[in-house]
């Protein structure tokens, strides 16, 4: 079977095509060197297919992939699909994606038709792991340089303890970005890429590092503690009454869960995460006209929880967000 290295690759270059349309796609499992079984998700709606994963789309390699399984509906990814063949595919109602970002996807109301893309002059390479700039380490790096950009003109040692990693990750970080031209000198390029990207990748790479309790119970009386963040509905001042609760802290004390009557919960609206990051001294909290609530964590952090709540009411609020550039 391909290696695990190889799907990785696969998956970060799809996730990658499919972030500037705010798009996610995660991989449930792979069942053979080829295919996958996928969700695809834009706003709150999604839907899962079988991907097939096939480094030439031509339709007679097509035929021998889609004999495996009819469960579900056949989602075609590849380097390179041409006009005729995409033309086949959609005529099928079979939905594509190739590399150079061409895509039919059509998942009630989801429709997006890009076609006429050429393919990049370079396409993603099998690399290893450690040249992921979407690993979890990594992206708590990106984090604090999104959330702080002057804090790419610091020494790294204040860098990796804003982002909470060690001063080997933030470096090759920073090297990354230098290689794909998102740093250029101790300027940040292409900001709102990259913010497209994180958010994109923040749910299955770096929300599973996250993670520590889960509750379910009422979030009316309950107030944060010094140092504990919130983020989410919670967090956006539109929302006058969230029903979920995220918070992030470095320590979680269990007697607000006694106190608040929160039980454990394997269907929660309160999330207890870890806070990984450290504010620069001097950094000012900007007052972004009053979107976020006073405790809300970063801004970049509340977007990417908003998206990942797969809600259509917390999707519209995370868009009105980037619309207006507050985040």
């Amino acid at each position: 079977m391909t290696d695990r290295t190889q799907h990785d690759d696969i998956e970060r270059a799809l996730a990658q095509t499919l972030a500037p349309y705010s798009i996610e796609l995660s991989v449930q499992r792979w069942t053979s060197d080829q295919t996958a079984i996928v969700t695809v998700s834009r706003h709150g709606f999604e839907a899962i297919y079988r991907m097939a994963w096939l480094p030439h789309v031509t339709l007679s390699e097509l035929a021998r992939v889609d004999q495996l399984d009819r469960t579900h509906r056949l989602l075609v990814t590849g380097p390179r699909i041409s006009s005729r063949t995409a033309e086949a595919l959609v005529a099928a109602d079979i939905d594509y994606l190739d590399y150079a970002g061409n895509v039919h996807l059509e998942f009630l109301p989801v429709l997006i038709d890009v076609r006429g893309r050429r393919s990049p002059t370079k396409e993603p390479t099998h690399r290893s792991t450690d040249a992921n700039l979407f690993s979890a380490r990594r992206m708590q790096v990106l984090f604090a340089l999104l959330s702080w950009p002057d804090m790419v003109e610091m020494p790294v040692r204040r860098i990796a303890e804003a982002a909470g990693t060690s001063v080997g990750i933030a470096q090759s970080t920073l090297e990354i970005m230098k290689d794909s031209d998102y740093l250029v000198g101790k300027s940040l390029r292409r900001r709102d890429e990259l913010i497209d990207l994180w958010s994109a990748a923040f749910r299955g790479a770096l929300l599973p590092k996250l993670r520590l309790l889960a509750f379910h119970g009422s979030i009316e009386s309950w107030r944060p503690l010094p140092g504990d963040l919130v983020s989410g509905e919670s967090a956006v001042g539109m929302i006058r009454q969230p029903q979920t609760l995220t918070i992030y802290t470095e320590h979680f004390d269990l007697t607000v869960a006694v106190r608040n009557r929160w039980q454990k919960s394997n269907n929660p609206n309160i999330e207890v995460r870890q806070r990984f990051w450290k504010a620069p001294d001097g950094a000012i909290p900007l007052d972004k006209q009053g979107a976020f609530v006073t405790s809300a964590a970063p801004p970049l952090l509340v977007y990417a929880d908003l998206l990942t709540s797969k809600e259509a009411r917390q999707a519209e609020v995370a868009r009105t967000l980037r619309r207006d550039h507050l985040v």
